[in-house]
């Protein structure tokens, strides 16, 4: 099974039925609205409350949620050492306002935002604040009265607080503020993380939030729940399928999962840590993974491999690059991985859409592209997005920090669609396959009958030569030395031939796949001398060069042996062109003896030698060359069930040689 499924692969010959189309973009878009994570990532809309663009004014008791971020004006401490006596003594300019919500990127600085406010009457009920996102590590909240003197009221946040120092548990940072008598304040709210550092406020009467909180709890649940099953299921599969494009996308849906869960509070709920770095480390760590495996999937849907193979290798390396990130999740380098990967990632993926876009106008009837260029364009703009936003190169805004929650169900949808048309294919192919496997067995045991009744009908002819031999050569012998030899050759081949009917024409042969051998001790020299008198003919000379052989012994079946060798000298004789065959056999070790055979000719190209060292070297040859070099084949068995090897030795230009090394006595 693979992401991109064969059913893309091919162009459409015929357009789809409305019908059809007009019913899977239904589907897809039913399940996306069930599916989706309706919150964002920032709190909860609320109404907007009295006062000017920077004074906000509060008539007493909060009633209803309050969104007080466009009130905050900020300061970035680049020294990460001023204290709030100092920062008290800024001149109001120093702080900067922002439309958007205040964002300053991947930084390590130190921010502090401020906010004035009003309070017209008593306040009887205290108020509760919102800070988010979660991840961020400190978040100290001080009031102060007219904004002067020492604060009336401090607290400490953030996911470094361990959750036994923490106010209130649960998914977000809440802190509740003192009751204060009519009059003017500030609120101070000093920031710090390795992460992005933005910040968005709201606040809350006590029985709105907790309805809010709950209301998020149940999304962030259903969603992470969802992403969670996806991503085993899509890990089950690859592994059966031994897919590793499909196990790499499961490992990209549970990263993404991981991090969802992380922004959404569900480690600070759930686990209630301790270790002040434990949030930190899994949202870095699943993040960094999720633009890493994201590097490796973009490169395997455009092909990048096949068609683009030096881009690959640099693509490889950058994504191997982010992944190292990873080991300093928890330190100053994921700032360094925020501030300079994360902007480079929206490069690469911007990049990969323009290819896809491209390839799609290319072939523009090829519906594969154009599945692609829904489900992965569309959540792919979304991302950049965000990824531009949380690194500070845009302005933060709610639209660009929320809408990848959604286009990324729609994306996940997409490709379960996907993935179930693939399946549904799958399992037909896997039909038709079994189909075609029990059409085979049955024809190879139709095949193996054939066989063993044709080695019933050689053996009768063959024994009516023997024996035809032997008569006229009882009657003949009075006669030309050269017809009775004709009539030995003829008895010796026709003994041959039986032997071989025996051994490969045989069902138990069939079966086993062993030579069975007859195997018994024969000087080397005689069984040389012999062979070279039984193969040399007319225009097809083999001539022996024995060097320091004398009384060595071989044990072999001679008629197999003699088989193996007839094959190497007739891969000779193919490009010898009627030269003679030289053999010579030397002493190749103390317990070996080695017989070769040179091969030479112009037709002898590089494309010959390898299907030589093929037939020889390799199981799994293509049909065309076994057909052409089955004799190779068969040599290298009957060598190696002897306890020997056959061996192809460079000798220059078009020339090679053929070496059969057996053991010797």
């Amino acid at each position: 099974m693979t992401i991109r499924s064969p059913l893309f692969t091919s162009p459409m010959t015929h357009s789809l039925p409305a019908v059809a189309l007009a019913a899977a973009l239904v589907l897809l878009i039913i399940a996306t609205m069930v599916l989706m994570p309706w919150h964002g990532a920032n709190a909860q809309s609320s109404v907007m409350p009295d006062g000017d663009e920077d004074h906000l004014v509060l008539p007493g008791n909060v009633t209803e949620p309050i969104e007080i971020t466009r009130f905050v004006a900020s300061f970035a401490d680049t020294t990460r050492k001023l204290g709030f006596e100092e920062i008290q003594a800024l001149p109001d300019a120093a702080f900067q306002q922002s439309p958007a919500i205040p964002s300053f990127g991947y930084t390590r600085d130190v921010i502090w935002h401020q906010l004035d406010l009003t309070i017209s009457n008593d306040m009887t009920k205290r108020a509760l604040l919102e800070i988010g996102p979660n991840y961020l590590n400190f978040i100290d909240v001080f009031l102060v009265p007219d904004g002067l003197g020492d604060p009336v009221w401090h607290t400490r946040l953030g996911d470094h607080v361990p959750a036994s120092a923490r106010q209130y548990g649960g998914r977000t940072h809440i802190a509740a503020l003192p009751l204060m008598e009519p009059g003017d304040y500030r609120l101070y709210v000093r920031s710090q993380s390795n992460s992005a550092n933005l910040i968005w406020m709201t606040l809350w009467p006590a029985t709105d939030l907790v309805s809010s909180l709950s209301f998020r709890d149940l999304a962030s649940n259903v969603f992470f729940g969802f992403i969670l099953a996806l991503g085993l299921a899509y890990l089950a599969l690859g592994l059966i399928a031994r897919d590793r494009i499909v196990v790499l996308y499961s490992i990209w849906v549970l990263a993404i999962g991981v991090t969802a869960a992380v922004v959404n509070g569900v480690v600070l709920s759930e686990l209630r840590p301790e270790i002040p770095w434990l949030n930190d480390f899994l949202l870095g760590t699943a993040n960094i993974v999720t633009y890493g495996v994201t590097v490796f999937l973009w490169l395997y849907i455009i092909d990048a491999k096949k068609k683009y193979p030096l881009a690959y290798k640099i693509c490889c390396a950058y994504g191997f690059f982010v992944l190292a990130f990873a080991a300093g999740a928890t330190t100053d380098l994921y700032t360094v991985f925020g501030t300079y990967i994360v902007p480079s990632h929206s490069v690469f993926m911007a990049t990969m859409c323009a290819i896809l876009i491209k390839r799609a106008f290319e072939d523009i009837h090829n519906p594969r592209y154009w599945a692609f260029l829904v489900v992965l364009a569309v959540p792919t703009g979304a991302a950049i997005m965000i990824q531009l936003a949380l690194s500070g190169v845009i302005d933060a805004t709610r639209l660009r920090l929320e809408l990848h929650s959604y286009t990324l169900m729609f994306h996940l949808v997409g490709m379960g669609i996907i993935m179930t048309m693939r399946l549904s294919r799958m399992d037909k192919e896997r039909v038709t396959v079994v189909r075609k496997a029990e059409e085979t067995t049955s024809l190879v045991e139709e095949q193996r009958k054939l066989i063993s009744m044709l080695s019933h009908e050689f053996r009768t002819p063959l024994a009516v030569i023997q024996r035809s031999s032997e008569m006229l050569m009882l009657r003949l012998t009075n006669h030309k030395d050269d017809v009775l030899e004709r009539l030995q050759r003829i008895q010796l081949q026709a003994q041959k031939l039986a032997r071989l009917v025996d051994i490969f024409l045989t069902k138990d042969g069939i079966d086993t796949q062993e030579l069975s051998l007859a195997r018994k001790t024969v000087p080397i020299n005689r069984f040389l001398q012999e062979f070279v008198a039984q193969t040399t003919r007319e225009g097809a000379e083999v001539q022996a060069a024995l060097s320091r052989t004398t009384g060595i012994e071989v044990f072999i079946d001679e008629t197999l042996m003699g088989l193996a060798i007839t094959n190497l000298v007739e891969t000779s004789r193919r490009f010898a062109h009627g030269a003679p065959i030289h053999i010579s056999t030397h002493r190749h070790s103390e317990m070996r003896v080695e017989i070769s055979i040179p091969c030479r000719g112009e037709e002898l190209d590089e494309d010959e030698i390898a299907m030589i060292s093929d037939a020889l070297f390799r199981r799994d040859m293509e049909s065309q060359s076994l057909q052409r070099a089955l004799g190779l084949h068969i040599s290298q068995r009957i060598v190696v069930a002897h306890g020997g090897s056959i061996t192809l030795r460079q000798k220059g230009a078009r020339s090679i040689e053929l070496c059969l090394l057996l053991p010797c006595e």
